[in-house]
């Protein structure tokens, strides 16, 4: 979810995944009560958005979301956005990657 102005260039650590939909929601929802509340139809990428990224753009209001597999190690992971103002303050956000007990 973006809930700012601006376009955010997001990249994934350690995975490549693609786009599956965009899909404008109501952050006051979200804001109040802590829920989603979509406001219109889910969009396609785009076709130049096609095949495996590690980076998606977060357009304003939007609710982007991608698909991926985890294989490999698990561990702990971070996502950030590729502004160079937000790198350099270190904003990142962790993800963990679980491993499947047999």
């Amino acid at each position: 979810m973006n809930f700012t102005d601006d376009s955010h260039p997001i990249h994934l650590h350690a995975v490549r995944f693609q786009i599956l939909d965009r899909r404008s929601f109501v952050p006051e929802y979200y804001y109040r009560g802590g829920r989603v509340e979509y406001n219109g139809q889910p969009v396609p990428p785009a076709p130049n958005e096609a095949g495996w990224k590690d980076t998606v753009q977060a357009h304003p209001g939007m609710v982007t979301r991608i698909i991926t597999r985890f294989e490999g190690y698990p561990g702990r992971y971070v996502w950030h956005c590729h502004i160079l103002e937000h790198e350099d303050n270190e904003m990142m956000r962790p993800y963990e990657i679980l491993g499947i007990e047999n």
